[in-house]
């Protein structure tokens, strides 16, 4: 390190100034001196200026503090510090985290190093609201761990080069989260990415913590994909994309399901309603042993309350109690759509009908982490929160122990299907696999959404 080049740090803060001296502070003890420091106040009611103003009088370097009046979310204060950026090195620490003393020293250090890396990371302390240490997150080593992408690193205390990141365009504007999927997803595929062993910051959680927003980030994290795969599919050819609902009419206790009622709307009109707002499906179709059901379908066709549909009534099913394989399902579905058309869906999307709680946004972001990475299959799936155990020949082994202390480590992480999507590749479910061997996942979190129960059956009259 020659040149000790100057790196850009920005710190964006809304009513946190209560934690942003210490990460100010994180900054100003830095082993490697050579930064330059923005400070972005997003109309913060509380003492956040205050605490800007007086640490850039404690320190030489140089200080910008910006007021915002009104909030503007991370990629416009990203994007408005890469304007004024004077650093060779862009990163962003948040306001209720800080750094090791050591962070920048050691990421500038690897990017030095190798000119070919563009993005480098590490390791992290969790801590809780008044700071003290909860545990250590060992991260997969990029190298060697994660070969999918699905665990990028925080948005936050990841070191990035500045004219790479202009390079690719900056930060998308239309989305107000997921920064960190976002530079990903922009940047692997022109640059390498490296991750260090080394713990560089500290990770505070606590209750406002945007990243316990789920719903919100799922949004961000769909568009995020649909912007990425957007400058793709405009170049040419996208997939034909055939979703499945497979529906029973009746269970041993619960008569009638898909006409039961849910804020007015019967179960399988919001299902496809759902469905059909999806940019990537190019059709639709009820399989269903009942020819019920699938009446029941063209009714809600024919009275304008969905668009068409395709139906496939299922003869393999020998009484209401036996359970069919989803690869039967979805093959007597795309025999349909060959019969329509003439020739296989690319794509084949199954979708139960009892995951009231999904969205278009899950199943579009299924199919875009599908084509972006190139996988087998997609599934839906929620991170496990209860104590998961494993039989062993001297008792059970908790799989999960940072769950006692309210952490979901990385390497501790499980995942359950949570019924609302499984997105597949046709050619592997004709070869007989549902999933294949490299299978992607996109947590959803909301699973299959409250419990059915016995309602008012809804009716379409001719």
């Amino acid at each position: 390190m020659k040149d000790f080049p100057l790196v850009t740090v920005y710190v964006p803060c809304r009513n946190y100034g209560q934690f942003l001296g210490k990460a100010l502070d994180s900054v100003g003890r830095q082993l490697y001196s050579n930064w330059e420091l923005f400070v972005v106040d997003e109309a913060s009611g509380d003492d956040t200026l205050a605490v800007a103003n007086r640490f850039k009088l404690s320190v030489s370097q140089r200080v910008e503090i910006i007021g915002n009046e009104s909030v503007r979310g991370l990629q416009q204060i990203a994007n408005g510090v890469l304007a004024l950026a004077q650093g060779k090195y862009f990163v962003r620490l948040d306001a209720d985290d800080w750094f090791d003393e050591s962070a920048l020293l050691i990421m500038v250090s690897k990017l030095e190093s190798d000119p070919k890396v563009g993005l480098v990371y590490g390791n992290y302390f969790y801590v809780d609201e008044d700071g003290e240490v909860l545990g250590f997150e060992r991260r997969y080593l990029i190298e060697n761990g994660d070969a999918s992408y699905h665990l990028p690193p925080h948005g936050a205390c990841t070191l990035v080069r500045t004219k790479l990141l202009k390079a690719v365009g900056g930060y998308s504007e239309d989305v107000n989260a997921q920064d960190g999927w976002e530079l990903w997803f922009k940047l692997i595929q022109r640059a390498r990415v490296a991750s260090l062993q080394a713990p560089i910051f500290y990770y505070r959680q606590h209750g406002k913590s945007l990243s316990r927003d789920t719903e919100r980030l799922a949004v961000a994290r769909a568009k995020i994909f649909s912007n990425i795969l957007g400058l793709q599919k405009s170049k040419g050819y996208k997939p034909s994309c055939l979703a499945v609902i497979p529906v029973k009419e009746s269970y041993p206790e619960l008569e009638h399901v898909p006409y039961i009622q849910i804020n007015g709307k019967a179960l399988l009109q919001m299902a496809i309603e759902e469905v059909q707002k999806s940019e990537f499906v190019t059709d639709v179709i009820i399989s269903s042993a009942s020819s019920n059901v699938l009446q029941f379908a063209e009714q809600l066709v024919e009275a304008g309350i969905i668009s068409p549909v395709m139906t496939t009534l299922r003869t393999f099913e020998k009484d209401t109690d036996t359970a069919i394989h989803p690869i039967d399902i979805l093959l007597g579905a795309a025999d349909e759509y060959v019969g329509k058309y003439g020739y296989k869906p690319d794509l084949l999307l199954f979708l139960n009908l009892h995951a009231t709680s999904r969205k278009y946004i899950h199943i579009d972001q299924a199919v875009n982490f599908l084509l972006m990475n190139q996988m087998d299959s997609v599934v839906s799936v929620s991170v496990e929160r209860e104590l998961i155990f494993r039989y062993k020949s001297d008792g059970l082994k908790l799989l999960n122990p940072g769950r006692f202390k309210g952490i979901s480590y990385e390497r501790e992480r499980l995942y359950r299907y949570n019924g609302e999507v499984i997105a597949v590749w046709t050619d592997l479910v004709e070869d007989g696999s549902l999933l294949g061997e490299n299978i992607g996942h996109v947590e959803t979190g909301s699973g299959q959404g409250a419990p059915l129960s016995q309602s008012t059956l809804f009716t379409i009259s001719r």
